[in-house]
């Protein structure tokens, strides 16, 4: 498997990482850093105004990054799969992968307006 980098431009400043699209998305007032829960991800990105968002996605034991992950947590994945999307577009990315309960390490460059997501699973 190897690493699969995105540019993309949410209009609504975040993007979701869930096993299933019909999922409730974590939310919070303060919108700082990424929000989990156990069937969803709330990743925040640029304004889609400002520019895109660059992600990378991929195995953990291809992403090298030097400190430690903003978010670290087990996600369910019943079909053995997780999707990229954001409350527009359906699918920015999905990923297969081999277990119902896979972790999620999330890097960004910023707590509100990250120009830079990386996304390892496993």
């Amino acid at each position: 498997m190897t690493v699969q980098r995105m540019s993309i431009a949410p209009e609504y400043v975040s993007f979701y990482a869930a096993g299933r699209r019909d999922v409730d998305i974590p939310m919070h007032m303060d919108r700082k850093g990424v929000l989990t829960s156990n069937n969803c991800i709330n990743i925040p990105a640029l304004y889609w105004n400002d520019g895109d968002t660059h992600v990378a996605i991929g195995p953990y034991s291809e992403i090298k990054e030097a400190r430690e992950p903003d978010s670290d947590s087990v996600l369910n994945t019943p079909d053995l799969e997780f999707i990229l999307f954001d409350a527009i577009d359906p699918q920015f990315a999905i990923v297969h992968v081999p277990s119902d309960k896979t972790r999620i390490r999330v890097w960004i460059d910023h707590p509100t307006e990250p120009e830079n997501v990386v996304i390892a699973w496993g």
